[in-house]
């Protein structure tokens, strides 16, 4: 009497096709992810040069009064003259940090708040302004030069 065998299981060809199929699925769920992180580091830098360019807009504003209590105005000329002779992006970010043993409350406050300078501060050499997220994106900030034609820029290059 002929005894039939039912196998249960997998065939190797079957075992091979199903670990074929998940490590394809893997890497495309890793592929998104990786994108994802890279895009947020993105956005972060494109959400810190819109943070400086507003407070440079600030300083310049607050730089057109001699001082906080005074009725007395600078001429836009002093005030990009001042910017310009800060020299780098670095100086020039400094103009922006607070300032704790100033006498003018506006400089004791500073246009960004002590976390985001030290943060900048922490990362940043030369003419390079960078945080983590910039650094993570392979982009910096830079502020050059105010052109006499033009209002004070921050920029964002890719390396």
């Amino acid at each position: 009497m002929a005894t039939s065998r039912r196998q249960h299981g997998f065939s190797f060809v079957e075992a091979i096709f199903t670990i074929a199929i998940i490590g394809i699925m893997s890497s495309i769920v890793v592929a998104a992810i990786s994108n994802a992180a890279r895009d947020s580091y993105r956005v972060l830098s494109r959400q810190q040069q819109a943070s400086l360019q507003s407070a440079v807009t600030a300083w310049v504003m607050a730089q057109t009064r001699v001082n906080s209590t005074s009725a007395q105005f600078q001429s836009l000329e002093n005030i990009r003259a001042r910017y310009n002779s800060a020299g780098n992006s670095l100086g020039r970010f400094n103009l922006l940090v607070p300032t704790p043993g100033a006498a003018d409350p506006i400089q004791r406050a500073g246009f960004v708040d002590q976390t985001t300078a030290d943060q900048f501060l922490s990362y940043s050499s030369g003419g390079q302004l960078q945080t983590e997220a910039l650094v993570n994106s392979q982009q910096y900030i830079t502020l050059p030069d105010w052109q006499s034609d033009d209002f004070p820029r921050v920029n964002l290059v890719t390396q």
